[in-house]
């Protein structure tokens, strides 16, 4: 088996729509990073959803270390 050619082949019709689906994408991330989307909660700062779960863990550990003392 010849592993350096392949029997397909590309056609200028696949190129054309690669370049297209490549410029699609890059428009995609260019709205992505300016715009409306740039303002919204996917950028903004992950430091309150980190402190809600270390609450969320220091109370479930609290909860477990109690529920141990009432069972023993």
């Amino acid at each position: 088996m010849n592993m350096t050619t392949s029997g397909v082949e590309a056609s200028p019709d696949m190129s054309d729509r690669g370049l297209q689906l490549n410029r699609d994408l890059v428009n995609q991330l260019n709205e992505m990073v300016q715009g409306e989307h740039a303002s919204s909660e996917c950028w903004a700062s992950s430091r309150p959803m980190l402190l809600e779960g270390l609450l969320w863990s220091a109370l479930g550990a609290v909860l477990w270390i109690v529920t141990l003392y009432l069972v023993s």
